[in-house]
């Protein structure tokens, strides 16, 4: 755990990102913005994939060494390569206890060499217990990403609110799985965004000038349970 210094800045930005708030093109602006690399589920699956990493037996220090290094470096090159954006086709993982382990570690290593947006994988819970990381909500009221998932899919509304309630409950066991969350609250993050309110441009230059302004504040660690 890293001591609370109140002469640290703010090295990485973690953003969580619910489906239907049009959050997708805050990540990548906010890294081409400050010059940082970018680090989604795309780039962990790429690598994965690249590698040939068997779910179910990795465990050797060196294939584990190599993946965590080669998804930092990955996750440098993608502001430059346009933050990779996700694919769903491409990340289809039996999701084993190995393979978690494997992006969490992965996750708060791009965080320990700073200077990255991580988007990816509750990275903000990952590194709950890190003043220098900057963790981002950005949301949407229900009603406001129903309309646009049935926009953005062909659906009809409650097509769209079917499609929601099981991505949202994927999240959430995603989150009691991995970090033992067992009810998600705006008191994790540091700043909470609305997109209803704030166009994604808008919402990427706030996170941005935060990222540029005095030193963050000292604070305690965030709680990852209940």
């Amino acid at each position: 755990m890293m001591q609370e210094d109140s002469a640290t800045s703010y090295r990485v930005v973690a953003l969580s990102q619910v489906d239907g708030a049009d959050g997708r093109p805050v990540g990548p602006d906010v890294a081409r913005e400050l010059g940082f690399g970018y680090l989604n589920e795309a780039i962990v699956a790429r690598v994965a994939r690249d590698q040939g990493v068997d779910l179910d037996t990795v465990a050797g220090a060196e294939q584990r060494k190599s993946f965590l290094t080669r998804v930092a470096e990955a996750a440098a090159r993608g502001a430059i390569d346009g933050g990779m954006s996700p694919d769903p086709s491409v990340y289809d993982f039996g999701q084993s206890e190995m393979f978690l382990s494997l992006i969490r570690d992965a996750v708060r290593d791009a965080a320990d060499r700073g200077s990255v947006v991580l988007a990816a994988h509750a990275a903000c819970y990952a590194c709950a217990d890190r003043p220098d990381v900057l963790r981002v909500c950005v949301t949407a009221p229900l009603p406001v990403r129903v309309s646009r998932v049935a926009a953005a899919r062909g659906l009809t509304d409650q097509e769209a609110a079917r499609w929601l309630r099981r991505s949202d409950a994927g999240r959430a066991s995603y989150l009691k799985r991995v970090y033992d969350v067992s009810e998600e609250s705006p008191a994790d993050y540091d700043l909470v965004i609305n997109t209803e309110r704030l166009a994604p441009e808008v919402a990427a230059g706030l996170i941005v000038s935060l990222v540029q302004a005095a030193p963050a504040a000292a604070r305690p660690p965030a709680a990852t349970g209940q």
